[in-house]
């Protein structure tokens, strides 16, 4: 039992940018008892992604049904649990998404293999890895050691950079396409739509102004919208908390289960910078944090750094702003 999984789950036979990301986690992980890893890929017609994956020097097997043309966690989590017995891979790392989430839950359930979430990083200790995340927020980092010979981990998006395949010295890894038994799956995803709210596209703001929990009532996003007017081509995003509030829909949501934005200006407003958010948009080219709590972890990321209560400090910045232009 020596080896890792690298589980790359599709979209309509596309992967997540965040995905290949996973390939450099495996990689430092496999440093430490010079493991093999083994890249996974699942979908309807994936030999494309899959020689793509091959070019970072890692054998790829691939996994192909019509049942996994849409997101299909049940699925995935049934073959990749075949593929252990075949291989007995030591660690299985998903993506920390909904669908890798779950997948990672069924793996330890049905499987009894130890399942740690949200893994920022990693350190070495007794020459065993201690997966590293954050918790409340941000406030708490826990170190966690797996208690089983087995274990899958669900790995934030941006904790690490894909590999740069141009620059991989080794030979590309051999693909295997196998075409599986979808009659294991206990559903069919017929298909995906986009939300009537997702004309929010907050990828293609220059300036991001976002709420979080500190702004302390609804009535306040009143604040947040006036600032976003007092630049071209602005947009509000939020925190889950808010989305989870129902005080802006789900299309505002910047984060690991959100979107993921690099804009010119990111203003955080309240909020208090949780991994999962921060993973959405610590691209960004400026980040500007306001949090009337001096210990808010996401100033540790912040370009700019106001402590103030929001309610104090935006309207006089509305009313400069306003003055000005």
């Amino acid at each position: 039992m020596n080896g890792i999984f690298v589980i790359i789950d599709t979209i309509m036979n596309k992967p997540q940018a965040s995905g290949f990301e996973l390939i450099s986690f495996a990689e430092k992980l496999a440093e430490i008892r010079s493991m093999t890893a083994w890249i996974i890929i699942a979908g309807e017609n994936i030999r494309d992604t899959a020689e793509e994956a091959a070019l970072s020097g890692h054998d790829v097997i691939g996994l192909e049904h019509e049942a996994l043309r849409f997101p299909n966690p049940d699925l995935l989590a049934r073959e990749t649990m075949r593929l252990m017995d075949e291989h007995r891979p030591r660690y299985v790392c998903f993506q920390h998404t909904m669908r890798g989430c779950q997948a990672a839950a069924h793996l330890s359930a049905v499987a009894g293999v130890s399942c740690i979430t949200g893994v920022e990083s990693f350190t070495v200790k007794e020459n065993r890895p201690v997966f590293r995340k954050s918790l409340f927020n941000g406030k708490i980092n826990i170190d966690l050691a797996p208690a089983g010979e087995q274990s899958a981990v669900t790995v934030l998006p941006g904790a690490y950079a894909a590999p740069d395949t141009s620059e991989i010295s080794r030979s590309p890894g051999l693909v295997e396409i196998r075409k599986i038994d979808g009659k294991s799956s206990p559903c069919k995803p017929l298909g995906i739509s986009e939300s009537v709210e997702e004309s929010v596209r907050l990828e293609e703001s220059d300036v991001i102004v976002s709420a979080g929990r500190g702004i302390g009532a609804r009535e306040n996003l009143d604040l947040i919208r006036a600032v976003a007017k007092l630049f071209l081509n602005a947009g509000v995003g939020a925190s889950r908390t808010i989305c989870d509030q129902k005080w802006l829909s789900y299309a505002h949501q910047v984060g690991v289960t959100g979107k993921t934005v690099s804009p010119k200006l990111y203003m955080a407003c309240g909020i208090s910078g949780a991994q999962q958010h921060i993973a959405g948009m610590k691209g960004s080219q400026t980040i500007v944090a306001i949090n009337k709590d001096p210990q808010a972890a996401i100033f540790s990321i912040a370009d700019y750094i106001i402590v103030e209560d929001l309610t104090t400090f935006l309207p006089i910045l509305i009313q400069k702003g306003n003055e000005k232009y």
